[in-house]
């Protein structure tokens, strides 16, 4: 249990009861559970995951400030080149059918996002990312069986 060993059980409560809900919140509980003494595979038990998981979110705790223990650090990428009421609009926009903004195309295509994103917002992106966008907007793919719809 020596993970934990500089950190009390008070600091941990602290911390839960700043953190709504989540995965930063499951590896305060984690942490809290390990503090009373449970065993590593209790704890996977109760929180769906590996012991390996459990015991990288302890480690956490070792090598981070309890404050930013539970947090994922910052991922590679940057942010959404669309955001705010532009993003709002691509979505909308995503919701019609193409043919309402002028396209020839019935449903949207990962190549016909692509297109609208550089020629509407000036932004490109990578297929890949169009799919993501497509599948966020909920709109209707093309060649899918939804787009039957």
């Amino acid at each position: 249990m020596g993970r934990l060993d500089h950190i009390t059980l008070e600091e941990l409560y602290d911390l839960k009861d700043q953190i709504d809900e989540g995965k930063p919140r499951e590896r305060v509980l984690a942490a809290i559970g390990r503090k009373q003494g449970d065993q590593l595979e209790t704890l996977a038990d109760r929180h769906g995951v590996v012991e390996k998981t459990i015991r990288n979110w302890l480690d956490r705790f070792e090598e981070e400030p309890i404050e930013q223990a539970p947090y994922d650090a910052p991922r590679p990428g940057g942010p959404a080149k669309i955001e705010g009421e532009d993003r709002e609009r691509l979505f909308e926009q995503l919701q019609q059918p193409p043919t309402e903004l002028g396209y020839d195309q019935q449903a949207w295509s990962a190549k016909l996002l692509l297109h609208h994103a550089k020629a509407e917002y000036g932004v490109e992106y990578h297929e890949t990312y169009a799919y993501d966008l497509l599948e966020r907007g909920r709109a209707v793919l093309a060649d899918s069986p939804a787009s039957t719809s």
